[in-house]
C-alpha cells in the first residue's frame, strides 16, 4: 500500500495562551483612573472624615462604582462570552455559588485578620486610620440599609473590574496566571489607600485570595461577589459591635 502524504494531518498550532479582552489603552486609562481615585481618596480622608454626610457619601460611592463598571464593560471585546464565563458556569448552580461564597468569605476574613494583627505592632498602623474607617460606617437602621447596597455594589462592581477584567488582562500580558493574581491583588489593596498604609497589605492579601478562587473556578465570579459583599457589610457590624460590647460589659 502506497503512503499518501496528503493524508498526514498538519502539525498542531501552538497555543497562543490567554488573549487580552480589551485594548491596552482602555486598560491603561482604567489604571490611571484607579490611581487618581486612590490618591484623591487618601487626601480627602486625611483632610476630614466627618464632614460628608453618610447619605451623600454612600450615594456618590454607588454612583461612581456603577459608572466605572459601565466604562469597563464598554471596552471589553466580547462582552457576551465574558459575562457567560463570569455568571453562567454550568458546573455549579447559583445556589451552590452563593453557599461557596461563605467559606470564601471566612478564608478572606481570616487572611485579613492575621495580616492586620501583624501590622498592628508596626509603624504603619495609626489610630487616625482606624477613626477614618469608623467614621464611614453606618450608625442607624436606615444607614445600615444603605450600607448594604454600598456593600453589594462594591461586591459586584469591584469583582468584575478586578478579578473579571484586570486579572484576565494581566494574565494575557504576562502569560503568568499567578503573577496576574498577585498584581491584581496589589492594585486592589492600593485602591484602599484612604484607609491608611496599614490597610493595603491585608486587603491586597484578600484580593489575592479572591483571585486564586476565581482562577480555580475558571473565571466564575459569583462566589467572590458573595464573599466580597459579606466582607464589606459584616465589617460594619463587627466594628460597631466592639464599642457596644465595651459599654455594656459589667464593671467590677
Amino acid at each position: 500500500m502506497l503512503y499518501d502524504s496528503t493524508t498526514v494531518p498538519p502539525p498542531p498550532v501552538p497555543d497562543a495562551g490567554p488573549r487580552a479582552i480589551a485594548h491596552w489603552t482602555h486598560t491603561l486609562a482604567l489604571l490611571l483612573f484607579l490611581a487618581l481615585t486612590a490618591v484623591f481618596g487618601h487626601m480627602r480622608a486625611a483632610a476630614s472624615s466627618d464632614s460628608v454626610a453618610h447619605g451623600l457619601r454612600y450615594t456618590s460611592t454607588i454612583t461612581l462604582e456603577w459608572l466605572l463598571l459601565g466604562s469597563v464593560i464598554a471596552g471589553i471585546y466580547h462582552r457576551r462570552s465574558f459575562f457567560v464565563a463570569a455568571f453562567a458556569n454550568r458546573e455549579r448552580s447559583v445556589a451552590q455559588s452563593i453557599v461557596l461564597g461563605v467559606p470564601v468569605y471566612l478564608t478572606g476574613f481570616l487572611a485579613v485578620a492575621c495580616a492586620g494583627a501583624a501590622l498592628y505592632f508596626t509603624p504603619l498602623f495609626h489610630r487616625h486610620n482606624e477613626a477614618v474607617v469608623l467614621a464611614m460606617l453606618p450608625h442607624s437602621p436606615l444607614e445600615f440599609l444603605a450600607w448594604f447596597f454600598v456593600s453589594l455594589t462594591a461586591g459586584v462592581c469591584e469583582e468584575i473590574i478586578f478579578r473579571g477584567y484586570l486579572q484576565q488582562q494581566f494574565t494575557a500580558w504576562t502569560q503568568r496566571p499567578i503573577l496576574a493574581v498577585v498584581l491584581t491583588g496589589a492594585l486592589f489593596g492600593c485602591l484602599h489607600l484612604y484607609e491608611g498604609l496599614a490597610a493595603i497589605v491585608p486587603l491586597a492579601l484578600l484580593g489575592i485570595v479572591y483571585g486564586l478562587v476565581v482562577r480555580s473556578l475558571q473565571g466564575d465570579l459569583r462566589s467572590v461577589i458573595v464573599a466580597h459583599t459579606l466582607q464589606d457589610f459584616l465589617v460594619a457590624l463587627i466594628a460597631l459591635a466592639r464599642p457596644w460590647a465595651e459599654r455594656h460589659q459589667p464593671h467590677p
